[in-house]
């Protein structure tokens, strides 16, 4: 009597009666043809339905998935000029702080002086 579980003992007696007729299966030529114009399907008919409701959000004066998809991408651009526009801001106040006092840009006023 075997120690392995009820279970175990289905599943090997299975892989030993189907496996080399799947492995020979998955191995033709024909199974590549199956699959091939299989996953086209899948590919199309997940284009439509995405395709499909964007149009109906769009209806709905709603952003579809590729709208929020491109406002991602445009936000991270301008994320990443900021940060490069603050670090050269910060240069250029490290230099200034470092310069000595005659090369100093005189400060502006946030009023004229009054008369």
């Amino acid at each position: 009597m075997s120690h392995e579980p009820v279970l175990r003992q289905i599943y090997d007696r299975v892989a030993e009666e189907l496996g080399p007729q799947l492995s020979n299966l998955t191995a033709s030529d024909r199974f590549a043809e199956v699959a091939g114009v299989a996953d086209a399907v899948r590919n199309r008919a997940a284009s439509e339905l995405q395709r499909r409701s964007r149009r109906l959000l769009h209806a709905w004066n709603l952003p579809a998935g590729t709208d929020i998809a491109v406002l991602r991408q445009e936000i991270g651009a301008l994320d990443r000029t900021v940060r490069s526009l603050t670090r050269e801001v910060e240069a250029l106040q490290r230099k200034l702080d470092n310069a000595p006092t005659s090369q100093k840009a005189p400060t502006t006023r946030s009023r004229p002086r009054a008369r």
